[in-house]
């Protein structure tokens, strides 16, 4: 059987990159690779992975201030089909500023046909060359309302790990660029393949949605004292948290004014704010194990039928999914053996 020409894939290293993140992507598309020439339905086609400079040397500064040497840059690189873009330093902005040389080049391999991708707060890079733009797109749970605000024209996705829209590939956080090269090897090599690597390299497929792993941020970074007590009621009275016109009354203000400074400082909403206060309480709650009906009298819910729902659009799993994964009976992923008694005797040196 004649095989077909390689997908030639450049996974590009950057300055302040996350380097775990390029290196990763790098070995598990290569590894899949490899793996897929042994299976006994080989796929015609094979990889071609180069870990590619987007600067003019092929040693980068990345984040944490260490050196990554890549096999080649950008200008003697070669020609590509697929371009993978690694997390960048939380500063993104700076660290969008400090990459501009690699923009034109991602919009020309676009135009051309190619499929771009990116892992956690690398879609900024894909925003600022404008392939995000009226697309579907994801980025790190953390960073979304920055990506959102910063390129409007995206159509932000939250809860999802990978979105892939018209070969514009994105993924949620962190180590979710795992499944960000498991869903490459399902496109490129295909599903068998992609099911083999799962095995192989351990990698859970059926990622939970980002909302499972987000951490209520209080946004108290203000100085509005009135709205600082406002917050911290809130979050005192998870179950019996006031409405709106008691809780401007106990703060001093009018209906109107507090609505519009709670807006101003917060970024939300209170109704919003305080929604966002029961399930990150509701959350810890089932972590700790209690049942689905008495974790939604304990953050407020008379209905758990209205709780199951809120719950589920927030964080993307019913309470009961989440208490399976995270819950004290989930199945523990490091196993402790138990201690030893020391054998040396009593007058052994250390």
């Amino acid at each position: 059987m004649t095989r077909a020409a390689p997908v030639r894939v450049h996974v590009l290293v950057l300055r302040r990159c996350v380097p775990f993140v390029s290196v990763g992507v790098y070995d598990l598309l290569r590894k899949s690779s490899e793996l897929a020439s042994t299976l006994p339905a080989a796929p015609r086609r094979r990889l071609e992975v180069k870990l590619v400079s987007g600067t003019s040397e092929r040693d980068v500064e990345v984040a944490g201030g260490l050196t990554l040497s890549a096999g080649a840059v950008l200008a003697t690189a070669g020609a590509c089909d697929v371009a993978v873009v690694p997390a960048l330093d939380p500063d993104v902005g700076e660290s969008v500023d400090q990459n501009r040389a690699v923009l034109p080049w991602l919009s020309r391999l676009h135009a051309r046909g190619g499929e771009i991708a990116s892992a956690c707060t690398g879609a900024f890079v894909l925003g600022e060359a404008g392939l995000l733009d009226g697309r579907r797109a994801t980025t790190h749970w953390a960073f979304q309302k920055e990506l959102a605000e910063r390129y409007p024209r995206v159509e932000l996705a939250p809860q999802a790990v990978v979105v892939d829209d018209r070969r514009v590939v994105t993924a949620g956080g962190a180590t979710s660029f795992i499944n960000l090269a498991h869903f490459l090897v399902e496109r490129l090599l295909g599903p068998e393949v992609a099911w083999a690597a799962s095995r192989m390299f351990l990698i859970d497929p059926n990622k939970s949605p980002q909302g499972a792993y987000a951490i209520f941020s209080s946004q108290k970074d203000h100085a509005d004292e009135p709205i600082l007590r406002a917050q911290e009621i809130l979050e005192r009275e998870v179950g019996s948290a006031p409405p709106v016109e008691e809780l401007a009354r106990r703060v001093a203000l009018s209906q109107r004014t507090f609505l519009r400074r709670f807006q101003a400082a917060t970024g939300e909403a209170p109704r919003t704010y305080g929604l966002r206060v029961r399930v990150e309480a509701a959350k810890r709650a089932l972590e700790r194990g209690g049942s689905v009906s008495e974790v939604a009298a304990r953050v407020g819910y008379e209905d758990v039928v209205a709780f199951r729902k809120t719950f589920s659009r927030v964080v993307g799993l019913t309470p009961f999914e989440y208490r399976t994964r995270y819950g004290p009976r989930s199945a523990p992923a490091v196993e402790v053996s138990p201690r030893r008694p020391d054998r040396r005797g009593a007058g052994a040196k250390p």
